[in-house]
């Protein structure tokens, strides 16, 4: 038997979890993690999970009920909410680089590079992006009733085994690293560059009236105060998020901005992980360790269905079996 084990028991190691388990063979799979499984794929963001036949597959796995959704996703521009991306592509282009560098900088308080060609949703997709939309909760629950943890936090990583902050030992002969970059940088034997991600901060409202009801999400790189980045539907109102220290005047001028008829804060997160900020130079994994997940694999557009064909995709180029 193969020992795998993967450190980190979000959505991406739940995920890689449950394809090792279910499609491959002659495995022993384990996920370490000290806290509550699933992290912050229940707390906010976009309710639904971009569609590929592989996420569709794991759905049916767990017997998932879901429904099929096509993403309008649009950009509020002079007062007035526009498809995106079809809009800026159907703009001049020089324009339509002005608005995605202006919102790179927003997001991300620096000047655009190479990395922020990444930094929006499908910016080079202009057809219909499909989606399934399913209980988030239901689905964590799910996964976690699939997955054998290890309890611990890891502390270091070494050459075939990783320690915890208890003391113990943990053989592996491959390993999944789906928690933060930062922390691999702290605990890796091997080479892993400096990585930092913006603070996000989110509101959640309530409107009196919705203007934005058939978006599933609004990129507002233009707002008054330079706050608020995106808004998106949640729970009979919306999830504001807002990059960097929270200054509640500027938030409080986006929102009358923004929903101009009324709003009211319902709740406050602040200080989770946000946008990506790029990386001076590249990983160096071994060939028996890889990243799987955004804040591990340090890209942008890794969602949970691309955290799905990642593990496939390793589970070959490591040689497993298929069941």
């Amino acid at each position: 038997m193969k020992r795998v084990l993967i450190i980190g028991g979000g959505i991406s190691g739940l995920l890689a979890n449950h394809v090792f388990k279910t499609y491959y063979r002659g495995l022993e799979v384990s996920v370490m993690e000290p806290g509550k499984p699933g992290g912050e794929f229940t707390a906010g963001g976009l309710k639904y999970i971009h569609r590929t036949d592989n996420i569709a597959a794991v759905m049916g796995d767990l017997g998932m009920v879901t429904s099929n959704h096509n993403i309008r996703g649009g950009i509020l521009l002079h007062g007035k909410v526009e498809p995106y991306p079809r809009c800026l592509s159907d703009m001049e282009p020089d324009r339509a680089a002005r608005i995605r560098a202006d919102h790179y900088r927003k997001t991300r308080r620096q000047e655009p590079g190479d990395f922020a060609a990444r930094s929006m949703n499908d910016p080079e997709d202009v057809g219909v992006r499909r989606a399934l939309r399913c209980d988030s909760h239901e689905l964590i629950d799910k996964l976690v009733a699939r997955a054998s943890f290890v309890k611990a936090r890891l502390d270091q990583i070494q050459p075939g085994f990783v320690t915890t902050t208890g003391g113990n030992s943990h053989k592996y002969d491959f390993l999944v690293l789906t928690i933060p970059l930062w922390i691999i940088r702290a605990s890796a034997h091997f080479h892993v560059p400096e990585g930092h991600a913006m603070r996000l901060n989110v509101a959640n409202v309530e409107v009196i009236r919705d203007p934005y009801a058939k978006w599933d999400y609004v990129y507002t790189p233009y707002t008054p105060a330079d706050s608020i980045h995106r808004i998106s539907p949640s729970g009979g109102g919306y999830q504001c998020e807002v990059n960097g220290m929270m200054n509640r005047d500027k938030l409080v001028s986006d929102l009358n901005f923004i929903f101009k008829d009324g709003w009211a804060i319902e709740s406050m997160r602040e200080g989770m992980k946000g946008h990506l900020l790029p990386l001076a130079e590249r990983p160096e994994w071994p060939d028996n360790v890889a990243p799987i997940g955004r804040f591990a694999k340090w890209d942008p557009r890794s969602t949970a269905d691309v955290a799905v064909d990642d593990a496939h995709s390793l589970a070959e180029s490591w040689g497993w079996r298929t069941v």
